[in-house]
């Protein structure tokens, strides 16, 4: 104590002032500063969660919307077992009832698209261009599951017909497999 009373005021003033201060700076640093970062951490992530279960019914809405929309697209398909023979059925009647004359449909080779089966059909139709372009709108409304690739168009020179070359791709869900029909 005696050797603090015989040191000069100034250095006692200093360390009066800059120990509280270096107690205070090493808290800060190592107690304060990480639990007021948990902190803000802790009520950020209540923030979020509340924001979140305000959002649920919303997205739960969405959710049954988005599942409705599936399943409609899902009616759309063809079942594996029909696809193949309603297709044809289906064309000819359409270019019965428009006055087309259809080549006989065969379909052509089937491939994995996406979860879905790609089937290609190149169809050759005749008859007066109106008649054909009727036909095609109806078979572009009739089937949802099937794309128009290609529609040539070729005016005969002999007489008034008009031919058309087709390619049209038809999606359906794939069949079941080995394991599933089981």
């Amino acid at each position: 104590m005696q050797a603090l009373l015989r040191l000069d005021p100034r250095v006692l003033r200093l360390l009066v002032v800059a120990v509280p201060a270096m107690v205070l700076l090493v808290g800060w640093g190592q107690l304060l500063r990480p639990a007021w970062h948990a902190r803000q951490a802790a009520a950020s992530l209540h923030a979020s969660t509340r924001d979140a279960i305000a959002d649920l019914p919303a997205r739960r809405a969405r959710a049954d919307e988005l599942a409705k929309e599936i399943s409609v697209l899902e009616s759309r398909l063809d079942p594996p077992v029909s696809a193949p023979t309603r297709l044809p059925v289906l064309l000819e009647s359409l270019a019965a009832a428009r006055g087309v004359e259809l080549q006989p449909v065969f379909p052509g080779r089937n491939t994995e698209f996406e979860g879905l089966v790609e089937t290609r059909y190149d169809l050759e139709a005749g008859g007066s261009y109106p008649h054909l372009a009727a036909w095609l709108a109806d078979v572009d409304a009739r089937l949802g599951n099937a794309g128009i690739i290609e529609a040539r168009f070729t005016r005969q020179a002999h007489n008034d017909t008009v031919q058309l070359r087709l390619r049209l791709a038809v999606y359906r869900r794939p069949g079941p497999t080995g394991g599933e029909q089981q």
